[in-house]
């Protein structure tokens, strides 16, 4: 019988040491019981995709956006009174939340909000003293806003969608690729100035250089998700075995399962063609 079994970690050292590690511990284990048996050891995928972002280089955007929210929030004044703000020119945003460096799965939304209430949040803090001036001098820097914005966006999108309940590995690796492609697809049509699906950047009107230097860094996190997930694609053949057992290539299978899987899909081949075939009258 066919047995493939998989261990998830965050890549901490207690866990995956070659010596004395967990997960050495358990292979010899395993071996001890079944020498034939092989645990399959990968890297936690809700881990890997937030270790993609690093190289997105968004640290200028997110530091001046982290600074100024807790300027607002971490006085208790200065926060009624900016919610007060808010309140009386009846923004759509009542308030604006903390964003730290350990809380980047909120990042998206926070970056939205501030992009969402950036004139009011510089009204703010001129008045208080406070002046910004990526805010109110630096266009590109508005416009580097507007790009993290939507892709942190799609990022958040993906991260919801691997941690619903229930899922197996190869439904989260199916995630992660259409997200690759759809990086593929934000580059293709950022070479061609079609900002289609990158409306905060569109409002921001990049200029050309800006839309040069972004399709280089949506290439180059493309990289960084192909790199990271290299474990995982090694096993794809035997995940598709897995979600699509009547469909999937014999050859690429586990070579104990080939009569099985040949039964299997023959089977199914010759009910489908039952089933189309007309009854006759008499």
């Amino acid at each position: 019988m066919f047995v493939q079994v998989g261990i998830e970690t965050d890549g901490c050292p207690n866990l995956t040491g070659k010596n004395v590690g967990l997960l050495k511990r358990m292979q010899d284990k395993v071996t001890e019981m079944n020498p034939e048996q092989k645990l399959k050891f990968l890297h936690c995928i809700i881990h890997q995709e937030v270790l993609c972002k690093s190289v997105l280089k968004m640290n200028h955007v997110v530091d001046v956006v982290t600074k100024t929210v807790n300027f607002i929030r971490a006085r208790a004044l200065n926060h009624r009174q900016f919610v007060a703000l808010l309140d009386e020119i009846e923004t759509e945003h009542r308030d604006i939340s903390y964003q730290t460096s350990a809380r980047w799965l909120s990042l998206g939304k926070v970056l939205k909000v501030f992009w969402d209430l950036r004139e009011e949040i510089l009204e703010f803090c001129v008045k208080k003293g406070n002046d910004i001036p990526q805010l109110s001098d630096a266009d590109w820097w508005l416009v580097d806003l507007g790009f993290s914005v939507d892709v942190t966006a799609q990022m958040n999108e993906l991260n919801v969608k691997l941690q619903c309940k229930g899922l197996f590995v190869h439904e989260m690796y199916s995630a992660v690729k259409a997200f690759m492609r759809k990086l593929q697809l934000l580059s293709s049509q950022m070479g061609d100035n079609n900002l289609t699906h990158m409306p905060t950047l569109k409002e921001a009107k990049p200029l050309a250089d800006h839309l040069h230097r972004y399709t280089s860094m949506l290439e180059a996190l493309h990289g960084e998700f192909s790199r990271r997930f290299q474990d995982f694609k090694t096993l794809e053949s035997e995940m598709n075995m897995v979600s699509s057992p009547f469909t999937c290539s014999v050859d690429n299978a586990s070579s104990d399962v080939h009569m099985e899987l040949i039964d299997l899909q023959s089977d199914t081949l010759l009910a489908r063609n039952f089933k189309s075939v007309p009854l006759l009258e008499f």
